[in-house]
């Protein structure tokens, strides 16, 4: 019976900084956006990129671009809006 390879990670969001100075290079875009396995989901100019992508390939790509950090995406709870006060007439 032949062997089955274990199931590739699923892909995560992740969110890219660009740390160096002045804004992310183009070249850099360009290459990040066109991986087959890295889909960009958001791009916030000029240093910021939300991407889906499994993190083994995410990171080996980014070892070929300096000055670009990567981490989760974390949510946040935000806390429940306080019940709006009715006005009073004077």
């Amino acid at each position: 019976m032949p062997r089955r390879r274990p199931p590739k990670p699923a892909p995560v969001r992740y969110v890219l900084r660009f740390c160096g100075d002045g804004p992310a290079p183009r070249a850099d875009i360009a290459l990040i956006e066109g991986e087959r396995e890295i889909r960009v989901m958001d791009f916030s100019p000029p240093r910021l990129m939300l991407v889906r992508a499994r993190e083994s390939r995410l990171r080996a790509v980014l070892r070929r671009l300096p000055g670009w950090a990567m981490s989760a995406e974390r949510a946040v709870p935000l806390p429940a809006r306080p019940a709006r006060r009715p006005k009073v007439s004077p």
